[in-house]
């Protein structure tokens, strides 16, 4: 049983650089659950909150959906992430930022549809 939810525990979207920063948007925890729940299968957040500093580090922009806790980027264990992809976009068709990488997808809780 996770602190979040019945899956997620909040070290586990919290900055891997060691700060402790980990806020995080109600609504993407709800997406992360979804999609662990659908597949059935764990779902392991690579990447979650960022500070700036982390965030600049990796590369990540300045407005980056991460620094502000409302992004994360995920693997399900045994999914391609292409796979993922499609049911969060089949899920919310209007909205969210999703993108597919070769080894996680992304996804945030913006207000309208991006996907890459």
């Amino acid at each position: 049983m996770g602190d979040l939810s019945k899956h997620f525990n909040r070290n586990e979207i919290e900055c891997t650089c060691g700060c402790g920063q980990d806020t995080i948007d109600y609504k993407l925890i709800v997406i992360l659950e979804k999609v662990r729940v659908h597949f059935n299968k764990p779902v392991t957040v690579t990447s979650g909150c960022r500070c700036i500093i982390h965030n600049k580090s990796v590369g990540g922009v300045d407005t980056s959906f991460h620094t502000i806790g409302r992004a994360a980027d995920i693997q399900v264990r045994g999914v391609a992430p292409i796979d993922v992809y499609n049911y969060i976009s089949k899920e919310f068709p209007n909205s969210l930022g999703l993108g597919s990488y070769k080894v996680f997808t992304h996804v945030d809780t913006r207000n309208y549809k991006a996907r890459w």
